[in-house]
């Protein structure tokens, strides 16, 4: 095996010619990302309006959330919204399967109860601190449940695009049975 460094091999052109090559397949796959439109400059009140208003389009759908009614939630979402209910559970993907996943979900509860406790916006994205309660019919088949979460929110065109939720760390996490019929 030889000790030579392969760089050694290369003359001046071909490195300068390798390197600008890189250079043109990083801008590339840069440019695959997202990062082909118009970049838009805000003002600070045009910034800090988006952030108000992407902040209360969340605090209203926590809010609603206790609706238990899928039609009210619907209108927060994008049409290719990306849902994650917890790490590792796998994604709901587009309007139709949150609605579903939703609505077969409410069936079974008599009441919803989220607590907000704390939230803030950073441009397009917002965060937020909660208690879930989920609150079963006697005999239903939805459980009993109660979630101390990270919710991570992508606003884009005043709807819903990604919702990720998060356990919250060391927080005790509640699945039990519905009470008996």
């Amino acid at each position: 095996m030889s000790n030579q460094n392969p760089l050694d091999c290369l003359s001046r052109r071909e490195l300068v010619m390798g390197a600008g090559m890189l250079a043109v397949l990083g801008m590339q796959e840069a440019m695959a990302g997202g990062h082909t439109g118009p970049r838009v400059e805000l003002t600070r009140e045009q910034q800090a309006a988006l952030e108000k208003a992407n902040d209360t389009l969340v605090a209203n759908f926590v809010r609603d959330y206790a609706t238990r009614d899928a039609d009210v939630l619907d209108k927060y979402v994008a049409d290719d919204v990306v849902y994650q209910i917890t790490e590792g559970m796998p994604e709901v993907v587009g309007r139709d399967a949150f609605y579903k996943h939703n609505d077969d979900m409410f069936k079974g509860l008599e009441k919803v109860d989220w607590v907000n406790l704390r939230q803030f916006a950073i441009g397009q994205i917002v965060v937020n601190e909660r208690i879930d309660e989920f609150y079963p019919y006697p005999g239903s088949k939805t459980p009993r449940m109660r979630f101390h979460v990270a919710g991570y929110f992508l606003i884009e065109d005043n709807q819903i695009k990604v919702w990720r939720d998060f356990s919250y760390p060391g927080a005790k996490q509640l699945i039990e049975p519905a009470p008996k019929a």
